[in-house]
């Protein structure tokens, strides 16, 4: 993800405003201000309580520059923050982050952790349903016995934006999942596409009984955000 990382670096040394683009397959465009990955205070209640949910020895999966690493460092957890993108590593570090490993979780192996965390929707870049019971059931192995996962995603049945609701609409067409996405992240020249999930809770719930998990929900808030605890079984 280089338009990722290459703007998390540049806000990191300095260039403050810089923010990356993400634009879906159907047009629609967001920009993403680079500072919210280096908010270290001000965490949404979902988040808080997410982060109270961990314990033990803490997998922080696609970690960026670090944010929840650091909050669970200053409660005293033992973390390792987890990136596939290099640039990354030198934020981690500077930034108070001791053990950091740049690695897709796929290919990551050889340790027990007893939390998985992936917030603000980290778990939606496995990409697809087929990707997120290959995920699940390859950190069942890399977690303790009484292990769990702390994610959080978006139910997309929810929405009434028209945008949305169309693109929902084409996906179920289509024949995939509603909540599956198609972008192009861009950042000045870097131009990167990728696919992400919004999966809802009654999917992932199906998802884990099929990899030997089972999915308690936390928290539901009105626009379709959740927060999950998986446990295993």
């Amino acid at each position: 993800m280089n338009p990722y990382s290459k703007a998390l670096l540049d806000y990191h040394t300095g260039e403050i405003s810089t923010s990356f683009s993400i634009i879906r397959d159907d047009g629609f465009e967001q920009q993403v201000p680079a500072s919210t990955f280096f908010l270290d205070q001000g965490f949404s209640s979902l988040e808080t309580h997410g982060l109270d949910l961990c314990e033990g020895r803490v997998l922080d999966v696609g970690a960026g520059a670090g944010r929840h690493s650091l909050e669970l460092i200053k409660r005293g957890l033992p973390v390792t923050a987890l990136d596939i993108s290099p640039d990354l590593e030198n934020i981690l570090r500077d930034r108070g982050v001791q053990e950091v490993v740049i690695s897709d979780i796929f290919s990551f192996s050889g340790y027990r952790f007893d939390t998985i965390l992936m917030l603000m929707n980290g778990i939606g870049m496995v990409g697809t349903i087929d990707r997120l019971e290959l995920f699940l059931a390859h950190v069942h192995a890399i977690t303790s016995k009484n292990g769990q996962i702390i994610c959080d995603s978006v139910d997309v049945s929810i929405t009434s934006n028209p945008v949305h609701v169309a693109y929902r609409e084409q996906n179920l067409k289509q024949g995939k999942a509603i909540g599956q996405q198609s972008f192009i992240m861009t950042y000045k020249l870097e131009s990167e596409p990728f696919e992400w999930l919004h999966i809802d809770f009654s999917s992932l719930q199906d998802c884990c009984q099929k990899t030997g998990w089972k999915a308690n929900l936390m928290i539901e808030e009105p626009d379709g955000h959740y927060l999950c605890s998986l446990k295993k079984k």
